[in-house]
């Protein structure tokens, strides 16, 4: 473990823009005028205007698909002078493209926006297309990372919402999910578990969404309140197809304890009901919750709520780092609602700033939970 780590930061500091992430803690001021890494960068760099795109080779490492080479780029856009002075929420606009294939035979292929119009549409959508051979681990909040069933997916999805300005701080829309999966066992584990039977590829469901963002930084705050709250239906599309609700609340508070020490905290519960496929329901773990749980589909089940908190502090130049923590866990049933078999996670991370307009960072995550088990996570944008 500890040669890996020491592999991804030599490709931080040498590459010095592995992967585009967002956030950074730096301000502008205390960034030095011009150094060799600022030099570096800029030969990645094209700006015109208000407008800014970056080209870089990438590089990742995730616990389930393991280490990837890519490229990526991305493009951001400053809001219009008027509107800078009209409010004191910086929001630009982000597009980030990126491909790439990893040892575990992953291919990712993602498009993430986030683009704030001038008339007070704000859109956030994901597209993503991508082939995953990952386990099965099955379905509960007491599963262990033994044995787990193989599988291959190919996956394209259209994902995000739509909202309009209704106050400087407050927005309403919908939400949207799009995909079509097709998944295949590798085969029963020594036990005959396999995977459960998938009835339909194609799913769509939509409902509505709120947001309250009091953020003063949408790619790295320092201080404000970021609360969404959503629901989704997934119809039945044939006649023995799935169909299923999901409801989602996420709440999220920043806090500047001293100078650029930052306090980051999230909140989040998420509530489903009806026939839904494995990979529909709420997972813990991954590069955004719950860290230092190596698989999303460990824990699976209808219901899931985690909290957790990290502490952002700048160092020097565009580098910075990280403390996180969390606990969370899944259940089937309000019933089984409890404390008992509660995950946790800790670990630290450090900070790469690529876009110093921006505040968008390369993100190089360590992180342990329950049972020993345990992530390193090299990707773009901050955890939350």
């Amino acid at each position: 473990m500890r040669f890996r780590l020491l592999i991804i930061l030599l490709l931080l500091s040498g590459i010095c823009a592995a992967q585009s992430d967002s956030t950074a803690n730096a301000s502008s001021d205390s960034l030095p005028k011009e150094n060799i890494i600022d030099r570096v960068m800029n030969k990645f760099e094209y700006n015109h205007g208000r407008t800014s795109v970056k080209y870089y080779p990438t590089a990742g490492l995730d616990p389930a698909s393991g280490l990837s080479l890519g490229v990526l780029s991305l493009v951001s856009i400053e809001p219009k002078e008027k509107d800078k002075r009209k409010i004191k929420f910086y929001r630009p606009t982000s597009i980030t493209n990126s491909l790439s294939y990893s040892t575990k035979k992953w291919l990712n292929f993602c498009s993430d926006m986030v683009i704030y119009a001038s008339n007070g549409i704000v859109v956030n959508t994901l597209v993503q297309y991508q082939i995953s051979p990952d386990k099965f681990y099955g379905i509960g909040n007491d599963t262990l990372n033994t044995d787990p069933v193989k599988f291959d997916m190919n996956d394209l999805r259209l994902s995000g919402n739509v909202s309009k300005e209704i106050s400087s701080t407050c927005y309403l829309g919908f939400m949207f999910d799009i995909s079509y999966r097709e998944c295949s066992s590798l085969g029963a584990n020594g036990n005959g578990f396999d995977l459960p039977e998938i009835k339909n590829n194609w799913l769509v469901g939509f409902g509505p969404h709120f947001i309250f963002d009091r953020r003063d930084h949408v790619n790295y705050p320092a201080h404000g309140e970021y609360i969404t709250f959503g629901a989704k239906y997934f119809p039945r599309i044939d006649k023995n197809a799935y169909t299923f609700y999901c409801i989602e609340l996420d709440i999220r508070k920043y806090i500047t304890l001293y100078k650029d020490l930052i306090l980051a905290c999230q909140l989040f519960n998420g509530l489903s009901d009806g026939d839904s496929p494995f990979y529909c329901l709420y997972q813990l773990g991954g590069q955004t919750r719950m860290r230092g749980i190596s698989n999303k589909y460990i824990y699976i089940d209808k219901n899931a709520y985690y909290a957790q908190a990290e502490l952002r502090k700048h160092i020097w130049g565009r580098f910075s780092v990280v403390a996180f923590g969390g606990i969370g866990n899944t259940y089937a049933r309000f019933s089984e609602f409890c404390f008992n078999q509660i995950k946790h996670v800790f670990g630290a991370g450090i900070r790469f700033q690529s876009d110093t307009k921006n505040n968008i960072n390369v993100r190089l995550d360590y992180g342990r939970g329950s049972f020993g088990d345990s992530g390193v996570y090299v990707t773009m944008r901050e955890a939350f």
